[in-house]
């Protein structure tokens, strides 16, 4: 089986994971992105070149792609891809491939964070409480509040203000949603559903230090006062159409854990998850197959550290 891995950029950990799990089946790794010098296009066993995913040509491409090269999997890696591949899962699927996303609604909600937060507040999940400028009163705002984008990603346009400086960082946000400020620890969930759903494995971390909105340090915890909740949250995002990597934020207060975001892709810093023992690749190399795996709850190493740095490659020029 051959895999695609689009818009892969810097994320060369889960490429060599992808590319041990897949040269065991025979198949091979390529790598799209549209920047010719993205790293993975020169680690990958074949460099594609694909067009913005605000492109027309964006799907016509993927395609073609999938056709010349035989391609089983697409596995796409960060959030402005996941609304037009989820809706467009029919096509590849005529052309036996198979997209590694959840359903069109489940993305749809995820891609807006005030949609999340209603959601899963609606279902009994904590969520910080939460205002749009439609619905906003500033006299009920608490001292200090985080602004973002409704559908931002990594971190960008992100603020930590108080609410008498609001009005002035409004402006500067787009499409923005308003949070209780939340001082507690913040951690990341790495997790895997199978394709029906069915929840298989998970990783808890706590974010030490991001940079750019991805992890470049972190530890993995133990899921001892949280696998309730875990569990819970995890076979909800199954029932609403999650399929595939999920990546949850919450902050563990005094009362239980805070959801504040959810991606269903793989995150930044799931590199940590892999090391931990959640072997993502293989297990979704062995669901192509068509073998049933097994839940793994719980195993997973705790108390791991991940510190990451730069590695250069050199090159006379760039892949394409």
């Amino acid at each position: 089986m051959n895999i695609l891995l689009t818009s892969a950029g810097r994320r060369t950990s889960l490429l060599r994971s992808f590319i041990q799990a897949t040269h065991e089946t025979g198949g091979k790794v390529f790598a799209g992105d549209i920047n010719g010098l993205a790293p993975t296009l020169f680690l990958a066993d074949c460099p594609v070149q694909i067009p913005r995913v605000t492109d027309e040509q964006f799907i016509p491409k993927l395609l073609e792609i999938v056709s010349d090269n035989k391609i089983s999997l697409i596995v796409p890696t960060i959030d402005y891809d996941l609304p037009i591949l989820a809706s467009s899962q029919e096509e590849f699927s005529k052309k036996n491939c198979r997209l590694l996303v959840s359903s069109r609604d489940f993305v749809e909600i995820c891609s807006d964070k005030w949609q999340t937060m209603n959601v899963f507040g609606e279902k009994g999940f904590a969520v910080p409480r939460s205002w749009i400028p439609d619905n906003l009163s500033f006299e009920d705002l608490p001292d200090s509040v985080f602004i973002k984008p409704r559908n931002g990603s990594a971190s960008q346009n992100t603020f930590s203000v108080t609410s008498q400086d609001l009005k002035q960082i409004l402006s500067f946000v787009p499409n923005p949603i308003i949070q209780e400020n939340i001082k507690a620890k913040e951690i990341t969930v790495d997790a895997l559903l199978d394709f029906s759903g069915q929840l298989i494995h998970y990783v808890p971390r706590l974010r030490i230090r991001a940079l750019g909105g991805e992890s470049i340090q972190g530890l993995t915890i133990s899921d001892r006062e949280i696998k309730e909740w875990l569990v819970e949250i995890l076979e909800e995002i199954g029932r609403l159409g999650g399929r595939g990597p999920i990546t949850l934020q919450a902050f563990l207060t005094e009362s239980g854990p805070v959801l504040s975001e959810i991606n269903p892709r793989f995150g930044g810093g799931v590199p940590l998850t892999l090391a931990a023992g959640g072997n993502y690749p293989a297990w979704v190399m062995e669901m192509m197959s068509g073998r049933e795996v097994s839940p793994k709850l719980g195993e997973y190493k705790v108390g791991l550290y991940m510190t990451r740095h730069y590695v250069e490659i050199f090159s006379e020029e760039p892949v394409f």
